[in-house]
């Protein structure tokens, strides 16, 4: 076992532990990032047909997850820490989305799936990932997008809270991985902390991949 799985195995325990916390924090406010309507209407013009494949990278506790089945979208949910996929199966019992315990940079049981995606979904995971696997962590996602797909990516910036460490998730070296493996942004804002934390904000990219 490598120190970057150690130093994962740990992050991940905090997630797991203190995963009713979490998704309180992250489900407060009306304009908080989880709540449906924002979160639909700006995918809308990114999002596949009903039918089409999601994948959801660090999905929490689900709530991406409800909003594209509810778009009638197949989706696979990523998500290595057990008290968060808890959390999903009790507020969406009736999920049909297949749960994976898997991470960055393999996403070895994603990859054994056989599936491209028609849509992808990684919010605030890349700063999780050391540098020396960024590259590998890319090539694994560019493979996954299906030609003429969108994936949809939220960059952390700003410092770490005391229970977790966080590396710098800069927006200029992410576009540089992504265009080597052939992904292209087609959209790019940068917003402020809807948690109003100080010192932090964010950048959402909408990446394809020409056919």
């Amino acid at each position: 076992m490598s120190v970057a799985d150690t130093d994962n195995d740990a992050l991940i325990s905090v997630y797991d532990r203190d995963a009713r916390r979490f998704r309180t924090e992250w489900s407060a406010g009306a304009e908080s990032a989880t709540h449906s309507d924002k979160f639909i209407n700006f995918h809308t013009p990114y999002l596949p047909p009903a039918e089409g494949h999601a994948l959801d990278i660090g999905a929490g506790y689900g709530a991406h997850v409800h909003e594209l089945e509810s778009r009638g979208l197949e989706v696979v949910a990523v998500e290595p820490a057990a008290g968060m996929r808890a959390e999903a199966e009790t507020l969406y019992p009736n999920s049909r989305a297949t749960w994976l315990d898997d991470r960055l940079p393999d996403l070895a049981k994603v990859h054994a799936l056989g599936r491209r995606f028609d849509f992808m979904l990684m919010n605030s995971v890349w700063m999780h990932l050391p540098q020396d696997l960024r590259s590998q962590g890319m090539a694994s996602l560019a493979t996954l997008l299906a030609p003429g797909g969108s994936f949809s990516v939220l960059l952390r910036h700003g410092p770490a809270p005391a229970d977790r460490p966080m590396l710098e998730s800069d927006t200029e070296p992410f576009l540089a991985l992504a265009e080597a493996q052939g992904l292209s942004v087609i959209h790019r804002e940068e917003n402020g902390d809807e948690l109003e934390r100080d010192s932090v904000s964010f950048t959402r990219l909408i990446l394809t991949k020409s056919g």
